[in-house]
């Protein structure tokens, strides 16, 4: 959108006065205006001005992929979802939780849980390589949902609950000196850390998000960081953002984990949790290790969730074998056979 040029004078009461192009910013001064016909005349000149501007803001603007999809029953919301990109290349979508609100109608919960999956999956002017659901480990309707519609398990996740820590753990020298360094992420390491993230991921989920730089930088706050000791990367920490309404930090540790570090480990999550008591941690189920250790510093299992992956890469590739809810590992591993072997599949429970 064009830059407003805008001029201005200092009066002699030491007030500034200032000349610009009615803009749709300005309609808060519009409101005060008596005169209700030149109030009309001024919205409407306010409209025309603002949409020269967004003219020429769309013919610059690529496809956005970050859209809200609604059920509507009559003249009522009664249900919706959000879709929006987990990688900078947008190339992972993300289809958040559906909502349903007051369900008034005859269609089951489930049938509108399939009616919001379903048309943002069709939407044709998204153009994606995945789609993304988290399912709560017990929310049979979404997942069967999901699998109807061509989705596989691709892991299990867990959200840890640190507002009980135990108090009682001491900090001793060695850990307070190893805190010291605790890092904000940065221009300057970036590169080792996004190298750090990639390699402790699992093939099948480094393929699937992507990550990059930018995509670090986007899961950075002021609770992120990296513990780096003798200029390697131990640990990471990084918002999550496939939670948007919720302060979710995934935590990673280094594959190769040293249980001399484990002191460290315990009081940096202390001061994780003294600092933010309304956050969760999420790991990844399949690193027992870490599942382990953070059970032994007294967190919680708050929830377990279910990683469901709908990707056209290996739809592809599943038409040309012709075989029927072949898993993602097996397919992935025909794309890449050079790569590390993948876990087997996960095996759901239906009633």
């Amino acid at each position: 959108m064009k830059k407003d040029t805008s001029y201005s004078f200092q009066s002699k009461k030491g007030m500034e006065v200032t000349f610009e192009e009615l803009h749709i910013r300005h309609i808060n001064l519009l409101i005060d205006i008596k005169n209700k016909e030149l109030n009309n005349w001024f919205l409407k000149m306010a409209i025309i001005n603002t949409f020269d501007d967004l003219k020429i803001f769309l013919n610059n603007l690529k496809k956005n992929k970050n859209k809200c999809i609604i059920a509507i029953y009559g003249n009522e919301i009664i249900g919706y979802l959000n879709i929006f990109p987990l990688n900078k290349k947008e190339t992972c979508l993300k289809i958040s939780k559906p909502k349903l609100i007051n369900n008034k109608c005859s269609l089951t919960d489930k049938q509108l849980t399939l009616g919001l999956i379903k048309k943002s999956i069709s939407i044709k002017d998204i153009k994606t390589s995945s789609w993304i659901i988290n399912a709560d480990i017990n929310n049979v309707d979404l997942i069967s949902t999901s699998r109807e519609l061509g989705f596989q398990p691709l892991g299990e996740i867990i959200l840890w609950d640190g507002s009980d820590l135990n108090k009682s753990i001491r900090q001793n020298t060695q850990s307070y000196t190893l805190m010291n360094e605790l890092q904000k992420i940065k221009q300057q390491n970036i590169l080792k850390i996004v190298n750090f993230i990639r390699s402790n991921q699992s093939p099948l989920i480094r393929n699937i998000l992507d990550f990059y730089q930018d995509d670090i930088l986007k899961r950075n706050n002021s609770k992120s960081g990296a513990i780096i000791y003798e200029n390697s990367v131990l640990c990471t920490i990084l918002k999550d953002i496939n939670y948007q309404n919720e302060e979710i930090y995934t935590l990673t540790i280094n594959r190769y984990w040293d249980n001399r570090f484990n002191s460290v480990l315990k009081e940096f999550i202390k001061g994780f949790f003294k600092k933010s008591p309304a956050s969760y941690l999420k790991t990844y189920k399949e690193n027992s290790q870490l599942n382990l250790f953070l059970e032994e510093c007294d967190l919680k299992e708050k929830n377990q969730e279910l990683i469901l992956i709908r990707n056209t890469i290996v739809k592809n590739e599943a038409k040309k074998v012709n075989k029927i809810n072949q898993s993602l590992e097996s397919i992935f591993e025909k794309l890449s056979p050079q790569g590390t072997p993948y876990p087997s599949p996960i095996q759901l429970k239906t009633k």
